[in-house]
């Protein structure tokens, strides 16, 4: 019980340093919940848009700036990939995420992001369907590992629901697939 209490505590004071950046972070998380469980590629991206576009915002508010441009250029890059997957549009984008927040890199931590940005951003513009999903899975994991070690308790939590809803997501896709080529 003690762990648990001492948790609680630690939750609450990293709560209490910067409340309406974790009220931001917590509306991101019951929109980004929302993108995951969507088997439409479409609406997993006009969903994810608005999620990224907030977590950018409150990462801003934690003076995380590697962090806030990734997400913003995520956000932009999730819209855009509504409209093309043009492989120059793409390649653009990456050597934009790069440039960006790569000269703001002072910790191993700040790396996290531009990983899962990488990988995001090849998703996006290159693949579909459960490839695509793999792929944002790892992604995922590289936000939730940020997010956790500089307290972002909203951004760890929706990423961590991330990994859980998207997995549970790719699984019943999976079994449709498997369903369907069973069929034939």
């Amino acid at each position: 019980m003690n762990v648990l209490s001492a948790t609680f505590e630690s939750v609450n004071q990293l709560f209490w340093q910067h409340p309406w950046a974790q009220l931001i972070g917590i509306v991101a998380l019951l929109i980004g919940a929302s993108a995951f469980l969507q088997h439409d590629d479409h609406k997993l991206r006009r969903n994810l848009t608005l999620y990224t576009v907030l977590m950018g915002i409150q990462f801003v508010m934690l003076d995380l700036w590697s962090a806030a441009f990734t997400a913003w250029l995520s956000s932009l890059r999730t819209y855009i990939s509504t409209r093309t997957r043009n492989l120059y549009v793409m390649s653009g984008f990456l050597m934009l995420v790069w440039a960006v927040t790569i000269p703001n890199v002072t910790e191993v931590v700040h790396v996290l992001p531009i990983i899962g940005t990488t990988l995001g951003t090849w998703a996006m513009f290159r693949e579909q369907g459960l490839r695509m999903r793999m792929l944002m899975l790892i992604g995922s994991v590289c936000w939730f590992s940020h997010n956790f070690i500089v307290g972002s308790i909203g951004g760890a939590i929706i990423e961590g629901a991330f990994v859980i809803i998207n997995s549970r997501t790719m699984l019943k896709l999976f079994r449709l697939q498997q369903a369907a080529q069973n069929s034939q």
